[in-house]
């Protein structure tokens, strides 16, 4: 099988799968993907409570149907995007702040 487009790097599976998901695969490979059989399995998700305004909650959703998908999945990957960032401005270990 041939590539036609390149592939990125993943820095983790959840980036890979959200990079197919908007993707389509027939345009990086000359053969149909549906032949492909790639067996995934995410880390299992943990159920919480988080109180929203219900203005953020409304902006959530907004946001969510803008880019077609559901506002928990855009939720989720807005606060995995925030943490990654957080940990990346953090100085390292061992410099005075």
């Amino acid at each position: 099988m041939r590539k036609t487009k390149y592939i990125p790097e993943f820095k983790s599976e959840e980036e890979e799968i959200e990079f197919w998901d908007t993707h389509d695969p027939d345009e990086y490979f000359t053969e149909p993907a549906d032949d492909i059989i790639i067996e995934v399995k995410p880390e299992k998700k943990k159920r919480v409570t988080l109180r929203l305004e219900p203005s953020v909650v409304a902006q959530l959703k907004a946001l969510a149907r803008q880019h077609d998908v559901p506002y928990q999945t855009l939720a989720r990957g807005l606060i995995k995007r925030g943490i990654r960032q957080m940990q990346e401005a953090q100085p390292a270990a061992g410099r005075a702040r």
